[in-house]
């Protein structure tokens, strides 16, 4: 049976368009949830297992595989930096600025002096940037609303992903143990602490919990990459794993259930055969610009029109979500990234070779 090693060759695979899958994903449940506000049980769920819950799993577990083949390729911390800098800060600040210059001061309920004299208008790009609190937006953007002030709610696992990113690079590039074992130790280090964490600690910190859970996520992938030259391209864990998931209910042990599945499910249909069947391989990588940009233009829906439902919020949510992640793309992010090789030499220059004397 053929493994993940050999069918992943980094051309060819189905990864970008299952990304952009798990982006609707949580898109799909978003449209439903701007419009009911705090307070409500999460949508399309299983046991208290929503869609958005297991496809930001999704993101992380892909994630961890990724970044775990990007340093060991690139084995160059700066190559490393320039890589990951480039991918999530320049469609963030195309973001805020956007938010901050094109549609807060067209769709906020303060007056002009108010909005541009607001230390809040300008606090939200620096928290964006900063991925510290993105829970609210520019002065006055959104108040009525079901989610009040809400700008761009999922960004909040940005700051996580960040933190993987670091905490990767530190595992790899200081003398700290690198490969199979260790990263199995990691996985089940920070399987228990999230397990712990849940079953322990009812009134834990939002950033605690989050950091157990999606360094797990994360870890998982790390494991998938190490371990790929004998994981087979095969549904079959995913099989065992999905039924003990369901049998565990709500219970915090579910979720390596979930997350196991989530990893043999989403290797298999991005690396599966599909016997001349396309395979949308090479689309652009809107993913990005989709998670990150749905959200407000949801928001912007119901601002519009305070009586939408969710199947017109999606309606409209989809495929303007898409637009604005193909101009991301295009005219940000492509572009930034062509970038890479320029900013690690500049890096290493300002920091190994120094300025140098004349």
């Amino acid at each position: 049976m053929t493994t993940i090693g050999r069918a992943f060759t980094g051309h060819g695979n189905r990864l970008t368009p299952i990304r952009l899958i798990l982006a609707a994903a949580v898109m799909a449940e978003h449209a439903i949830i701007v419009t009911q506000g705090p307070g409500y049980l999460p949508p399309l769920a299983v046991h208290g297992w929503s869609i958005s819950f297991a496809a930001v799993n999704g993101f992380f577990i892909l994630s961890g595989f990724l970044i775990a083949g990007s340093i060991e390729r690139r084995r160059d911390i700066f190559a490393y930096i320039s890589s990951r800098f480039l991918r999530i800060m320049p469609a963030l600040v195309f973001l805020a600025l956007v938010a901050v210059i094109v549609i807060g001061p067209v769709f906020t309920t303060a007056s002009s002096e108010a909005y541009w004299s607001s230390a809040e208008t300008w606090i939200f790009p620096v928290q964006v940037l900063a991925f510290l609190d993105t829970s609210q937006g520019p002065y006055g953007l959104f108040q009525d609303l079901p989610w009040a002030g809400e700008f761009s709610a999922p960004l909040w696992t940005l700051r996580y992903e960040m933190l993987a990113y670091v905490g990767a690079a530190a595992l790899f590039f200081l003398p700290l143990p690198w490969g199979r074992m260790s990263h199995l130790v990691i996985l089940a280090a920070t399987s228990a602490i999230y397990l712990a964490v849940s079953l322990w600690w009812g009134d834990a910190p939002a950033f605690v919990v989050s950091s157990a859970r999606l360094s797990a996520a994360f870890s998982l992938g790390m494991v998938a990459y190490s371990w790929r030259n004998l994981l087979p391209v095969s549904p079959w864990i995913a099989v065992v794993a999905l039924p003990l998931w369901w049998a565990s209910g709500s219970m915090p042990w579910a979720e390596t259930f979930l997350n196991l599945a989530l990893m043999s499910l989403l290797f298999w249909l991005a690396l599966a055969p599909l016997q001349g069947l396309p395979t949308w391989s090479k689309i652009p990588d809107w993913s990005y610009g989709v998670y990150i940009w749905h959200y407000p233009i949801m928001q912007l829906t119901i601002w519009i029109n305070r009586e939408a439902e969710p199947v017109l919020v999606a309606a409209i949510g989809f495929p303007a979500s898409i637009l604005l992640a193909a101009f991301s793309w295009t005219f940000v992010e492509k572009p930034a990234l062509a970038q890479k090789s320029r900013l690690s030499r500049y890096l290493r220059k300002l920091f190994v070779d120094g300025p140098r004397e004349k």
